[in-house]
């Protein structure tokens, strides 16, 4: 924590991982949502400006809850490129979870 205290005064962007780094589709780590919460109740002391990213296991279920930890720049790529249906379509249904979230 004091590492990151001293450098987030100096960043644009910090992000957040929430799945082990390595390949796609993995799922969600659930307990990244109190990580999140952490990173932006410090950034919102140090670094009000800068954008909190949050990347890994984020779909429509889950893009809500990611949002009201404090994220405000969402990577998905698993969520829009899948077989369950069209990229078009998947990324319709993240717009209208974060429409319904803002």
């Amino acid at each position: 924590n004091e590492a990151v205290r001293e450098v987030l005064p100096f960043v644009d962007q910090v992000l957040v991982m929430t799945v082990n780094p390595g390949f796609g589709s993995q799922r969600f780590i659930e307990t990244m949502t109190a990580k999140i919460r952490r990173m932006r109740k410090m950034m919102d002391e140090l670094c009000p400006l800068a954008d909190l990213q949050v990347d890994g296991g984020i779909y429509a279920g889950n893009i809500a809850d990611v949002i009201y930890a404090g994220a405000n720049v969402i990577v998905v790529g698993s969520a829009v490129f899948n077989k369950t249906a069209t990229p078009t379509e998947n990324l319709a249904q993240l717009r209208q979870a974060v429409a319904e979230t803002l």
